[in-house]
């Protein structure tokens, strides 16, 4: 408690006042080297030791002057976003009255408002649930009544959206103003902030390090593939765990430049492209959607001075796929070709792929366009990233292995049905205490080198040997990194999410050889994996029958090397009226978000069904196969 206290004293020095309008100047986008505080660094290290969390906003303290984010408005410093965020968290604040750990959801746009509202929910100690406008109201209004939301904020323009659910629900809605972020692009810390004096004090903005340790940060809603969406709850401790390992693993600094362009609500985007990134100090590119010509742009560094030359991408394998295709079209010239490779191979440190599995051909594709080879690594709404392949060497990449288990998780494979254990992989818990030499900041070395010296190595346990030193079955996890409970749900152990003894149950076949994991499909033929999501066939049939032309439909998922699968609806319809897929996409889309619609549509006269009267998907798949491989209608 002593080191909580005295991180606290060092905060009120550091945060000063609010600064006045006459102390605002424009943003430089030069680097700044930052003059280290290393009493900060000693008291946030002790707090860490004793159990505690420095939440992302905290980190910033580290280096106020430099660009944390550059959007489609503007560009903010880590403490302009930080300043902005405290003047937003008294808003909270004074909504709740002072209470902590409420869940509030929230909508912003692909921009500097999202880490702005994000980091004032945590100043206020509160749980942040971000929502996308992706969602139909009636899912939105689900999200809000599932997770007993005490307050939603949005920007201005998804007032319209939300302000009918949110009184059909009764919760309170906050607008947060545009003048928020514009206060973020002006601010740079002024002398107070950069150079406290010791003997001054104020109030602190955020709770102490001991007390983050202790409690929940965010609910990520999960795609509902068995069931309704259930909110994954992400604490503190499993945020700043995953954020370490994957520092670890990835090699992250304040060197980086990121180019976000993935969603929000999603993990991949919230963990990856942004919480990782801002803890490290880096530079976040944000785009507020892919478009494929505007991230080559990005990616080529067009129009961009040196600094701001982006160096780490994260994407799903649809991503790629868009990108490798207009390739084709946009740089056929020869000199156009090797200009493209060679600015990549000198600028690019790393390209992740995720979310879905990546075909040999795309990788293959990649490689030769960037002369970068993808790392592949595997992760869900529950677990965040947890197993990659190796940053280094980077030869040992496979395509269609996911290598190891990440620093803070244990991977085993047991058998289906009974889940015996065959093989358990297990990875140490990273080092969480904050290290500037690492990120780059010290200026005293090079931490990360070429050399294996910052890759992680996992343990092996064979429970069972097998001759060809294979095993293949359920994919289990389990670790600091890995959640514990969804939201508003008894954690229920020898069942379909956790075993009797605490392991968590992916529902992905898995197998091991040659010291890799490799991901072999759903557990579940329910399961459907496209453009980096989990959809249920069973909720996306249930959709579809709301069509009152629909008699029957079965919703499975196509191999495609561009989505992963493609979700096809094979329809039986009333009198044999021809649908057409716009037809069925008016009505679904009501009820599931756009990724969760059909692409392709099978109109046919019946389906096989076995003796239970059930549709017989297997069977449906054998009658079908040439149909299905088509290009549907």
């Amino acid at each position: 408690m002593e080191n909580s206290f005295r991180s606290l004293r060092i905060l009120n020095r550091l945060l000063r006042k609010p600064v006045s309008i006459a102390n605002y100047k424009y943003a430089s986008t030069a680097p700044v080297k930052e003059e280290l505080n290393s009493e900060l660094l000693t008291s946030f290290n002790q707090d860490i030791k004793a159990g505690g969390v420095v939440p992302v906003f905290r980190r910033a303290l580290f280096f106020p002057s430099r660009v944390a984010l550059q959007d489609d408005i503007g560009i903010y410093t880590y403490a302009g976003l930080h300043q902005a965020a405290s003047a937003l968290s008294d808003e909270i604040a004074a909504q709740l009255l002072g209470e902590t750990q409420r869940t509030i959801a929230y909508m912003c746009s692909n921009n500097a408002s999202h880490v702005i509202t994000q980091w004032a929910i945590w100043m206020t100690g509160n749980i942040a649930i971000p929502l996308s406008s992706l969602h139909p109201p009636d899912m939105i209004k689900y999200f809000l009544t599932d997770s007993t939301a005490s307050l939603v904020i949005c920007t201005q323009e998804y007032e319209k959206l939300l302000r009918p659910i949110t009184l059909e629900v009764s919760t309170p809605l906050l607008i947060a103003g545009r003048e928020k972020e514009v206060t973020a692009q002006l601010y740079q810390p002024n002398t107070s902030f950069m150079k406290p004096k010791m003997e001054e004090t104020l109030s602190d903005i955020g709770k102490s390090n001991i007390w983050y340790g202790e409690n929940d940060a965010m609910l990520i809603y999960t795609s509902g593939t068995t069931s309704k969406p259930k909110g994954v709850v992400w604490t503190h401790n499993m945020l700043s765990t995953q954020i370490a390992a994957l520092h670890t693993a990835w090699q992250y600094s304040a060197n980086d430049v990121v180019l976000h362009t993935l969603p929000l609500h999603h993990i991949h985007g919230q963990l990856n492209s942004l919480n990782a990134s801002l803890a490290a100090g880096a530079r976040i590119r944000m785009l507020s959607s892919f478009v494929s010509h505007v991230v080559w742009s990005r990616l080529l560094g067009m129009g961009e001075r040196e600094e701001a030359k982006v160096s780490v991408f994260h994407g799903v394998p649809a991503m790629y796929s868009r990108l490798a295709a207009d390739y084709d079209t946009m740089f056929a010239d020869g000199k156009m070709a090797d200009y493209v490779r060679s600015t990549l191979g000198s600028k690019m440190r790393l390209m992740c792929a995720g979310s879905a599995p990546l075909p040999d051909k795309l990788f293959r594709k990649w490689e030769e366009i960037s002369g970068i080879r993808l790392l592949e690594r595997y992760g869900m709404s529950e677990v965040g990233m947890a197993l990659s392949n190796p940053y280094r060497p980077v030869e040992q990449r496979q395509v269609g292995c996911v290598g190891v288990p990440l620093p803070g998780v244990t991977a085993r494979i047991a058998t289906v049905g009974e889940l015996k254990p065959l093989v358990t992989v297990e990875s140490a818990v990273p080092d969480t205490q904050i290290s500037l030499d690492k990120l780059g900041l010290s200026g005293s070395k090079e931490f990360f080198t070429d050399s294996e010296g910052g890759e992680w190595k996992p343990t092996v346990t064979l429970h069972e040997r097998n001759q060809d030193d294979e095993y293949e079955g359920e994919l289990l996890l389990k670790g600091p990194a890995v959640f514990t409970r969804y939201w508003n749900r008894l954690p229920q152990l020898n069942a379909s999410d956790f075993t009797s003894d605490g392991w968590f149950r992916t529902g992905d076949t898995a197998s091991y050889s040659a010291a890799r994991l490799r991901i072999l499909g759903r557990t579940s033929v329910d399961i459907i994996k496209t453009s980096g999501y989990k959809v249920s066939a069973l909720q996306v049939e249930s959709a579809v029958l709301e069509h009152p032309d629909v008699v029957d439909v079965a919703v499975l998922g196509v191999q495609d090397e561009a989505y992963g699968e493609i979700i096809t609806a094979v329809i039986v319809t009333k009198d044999k009226v021809k649908l057409t897929l716009k037809d069925i996409k008016d009505v679904a889309g009501k009820k599931l978000p756009p990724y969760s619609l059909p692409r392709k549509l099978l109109l046919v006269d019946q389906m096989p069904r076995n003796a239970m009267g059930k549709l017989d998907k297997k069977e449906i798949r054998k009658v079908f196969a040439d149909k299905l491989k088509s290009d549907g209608k």
